[in-house]
């Protein structure tokens, strides 16, 4: 699956800390969207990280084996067990564009250098 990010959103709330890729334009019905979140509030830093591509019957706790972030895009790599779990095997590998701002780009890394804290999959090239 491969799409251009229109809307990139890196924020916090008191509870989680997100990330969300969204192309709302292509297929309005519907929109590519690829989100990551993880709790950062007090007694759940040990939580693992969430993710959902398009909607939450594509979500799952953990499951990824690596996630690449370029100035202008992320490139995201789903274990089998989860792509068979989803039943897409479009979703094996995600790729996503985006053109962004410096410092838009910098709150992204930031916040998925939080999301994937502890774990040995994201890499910033």
């Amino acid at each position: 699956m491969r799409f251009n990010a229109v809307i990139v959103d890196p924020y916090t709330n008191s509870a989680t800390a997100n990330v969300m890729f969204a192309d709302p334009d292509t297929n309005p019905d519907e929109p590519s969207v690829l989100s990551f979140s993880r709790p950062i509030e007090p007694g759940f830093e040990d939580s693992s990280y969430y993710f959902e591509i398009n909607d939450q019957s594509n979500g799952n706790y953990g499951g990824l084996e690596a996630v690449t972030l370029t100035r202008y895009g992320l490139n995201v790599l789903l274990s089998e067990k989860v792509v068979a779990k989803f039943g897409n095997t479009n979703f094996r590998e995600i790729q996503v564009d985006f053109d962004i701002s410096d410092k838009v780009y910098q709150s992204v890394s930031e916040m998925l250098q939080r999301i994937f804290k502890g774990y040995d999959i994201f890499e910033v090239q």
